[in-house]
């Protein structure tokens, strides 16, 4: 995020397929997204005051993101905070208007995870949940430094899910990165070709 030039410089060959080699293998142990591409040492307000671990804050009112949280821009050489980042105003699969989560951290998300100017999800880079996880938040299920998925699953399935299997056993991207059912968009009936089962009630305290 911080090299010093431009992308031909860094990578070959320019291509959509790969495999891609590093042009300069010095590089090969530095972090591709280091801590300052999402966050500003000094930015404009008060100092924030130090947490005390005395007085627990109520849920709602407990901290989203840090007035740090902010994405470098390289060609100005300033951060802007996630404050000032766009998120989609609309998205669409096919004609209908996707639901969106209003997390504004999401933000820096779409500045490299972005659909093309149709607005389409899944079009360009773009991951905006849709199917059984439409309306999450990117934080919901990825963790905001490690980005890792794994502790996320566990949280929600399979106590969640209405079919009661545990995510992990299941065929999508999660368990095989080879599976036709991206993670981000898999939707029930892309597993239950036949109609989707109803959910079954719970059963009753002393009912067997």
């Amino acid at each position: 995020m911080h090299f010093e030039g431009g992308i031909r410089d860094l990578v070959t060959p320019l291509s959509t397929t790969g495999p891609w080699r590093l042009k300069r293998t010095e590089l090969k142990s530095e972090p591709t997204i280091p801590c300052l591409t999402c966050h500003q040492i000094h930015h404009v307000g008060a100092p924030m005051a130090k947490a005390v671990p005395q007085q627990p804050v109520a849920g709602g009112q407990q901290e989203i993101n840090r007035p740090s949280v902010s994405l470098f821009d390289r060609r100005e050489l300033e951060h802007v905070s996630v404050e000032e980042l766009p998120l989609p105003a609309k998205m669409f699969d096919g004609a209908r208007v996707v639901k969106i989560s209003p997390d504004q951290r999401q933000a820096l998300c779409y500045q490299c995870h972005a659909p093309t100017s149709t607005l389409q999800v899944r079009s360009g880079d773009d991951r905006t949940p849709i199917g059984v996880h439409e309306g999450l938040s990117c934080m919901a299920c990825h963790l905001k430094h490690g980005q890792q998925t794994r502790p996320s699953c566990s949280t929600c399935h399979p106590k969640l899910s209405n079919c009661g299997i545990a995510v992990e056993t299941m065929d999508t991207t999660f368990k095989n990165r080879k599976s036709p059912h991206n993670i981000h968009f898999v939707k029930c009936v892309d597993c239950h070709t036949h109609g989707v089962p109803k959910k079954k009630p719970p059963v009753a305290s002393g009912q067997f």
